[in-house]
């Protein structure tokens, strides 16, 4: 298995960094024809990037992958087919899954990290809804499922985490996790996050490091080999791609 370094970029790039990259928001109802975004991985397991868009109507289609975002500023309101809607706001978490249709209502300037992955078949054949986490849930809610942290170097045993989503398009949680150091190998997938709270130093098998704190997002590819060292309580957005057709 070939070795993936990780990617990783800072949170006040995040938070306020230009975005140079420039596409296209047609179909549009009303608003901006342009958002702006900053590639930070584009490969077999997804694309992952830093977007913003103003104000603007914008019906969508989810007929090629499926796409997950921690809203990072602005307000909107994503309304699906059926006209069942959800309020973005700082601090949520969305997702459109494969098969999803309906329409953004964006009326403050929304700024997020988003992940686009493909899906892995069988495909859904109906219209798929979205899935919603508020913001005072994902930053501050309980986390009831527990999760082993297997291989353990120090420190605690086991994280806790809330699922989000969970189908043919990845996995989506809020997760956290005590200070300790732990060895890890993606061998299945690749996993995507943005870091809510919390300290830690990640580093690659080479021995490139990185600093996460909050508003930092970190990939770590399918292949990546690597140590997480957390010295302060990691609470994390993250998700798991699903699994590469090679290695399923």
């Amino acid at each position: 298995m070939t070795v993936n370094p990780s990617v990783f970029l800072d949170a006040e790039q995040v938070l306020a960094g230009p975005l140079p990259e420039e596409v296209s928001m047609e179909p549009i109802i009303d608003g901006v024809p342009f958002a702006y975004e900053k590639t930070l991985f584009d490969g077999p397991d997804g694309f992952f990037a830093v977007w913003a868009c103003d104000a603007g109507v914008f019906p969508r289609v989810k007929d090629k992958r499926g796409s997950f975002m921690y809203i990072i500023s602005g307000e909107a309101t994503i309304t699906d087919q059926d006209g069942t809607s959800h309020e973005l706001t700082a601090g949520s978490v969305l997702v459109l899954p494969f098969g999803w249709v309906g329409t953004w209502h964006i009326r403050e300037t929304i700024r997020k990290v988003y992940l686009h992955t493909s899906p892995a078949p069988p495909l859904p054949e109906d219209v798929v809804p979205s899935a919603f986490m508020p913001a005072a849930q994902v930053l501050d809610g309980p986390l009831p499922d527990e999760v082993p942290m297997e291989p353990v170097t120090t420190g605690a045993r086991t994280a806790k985490e809330a699922v989000i989503f969970d189908g043919p398009d990845g996995c989506c949680s809020v997760w956290e996790c005590e200070p300790g150091v732990y060895p890890q190998v993606k061998d299945k997938r690749g996993s995507f996050m943005y870091v809510t709270s919390g300290e830690a130093t990640i580093t690659d098998q080479d021995g490139t490091s990185h600093e996460l704190t909050a508003g930092s997002v970190l990939a770590l590819p399918h292949g990546w080999a690597g140590t997480w060292d957390i010295r302060r309580t990691i609470r994390k957005v993250y998700v798991h791609s699903t699994p590469r057709q090679d290695t399923a």
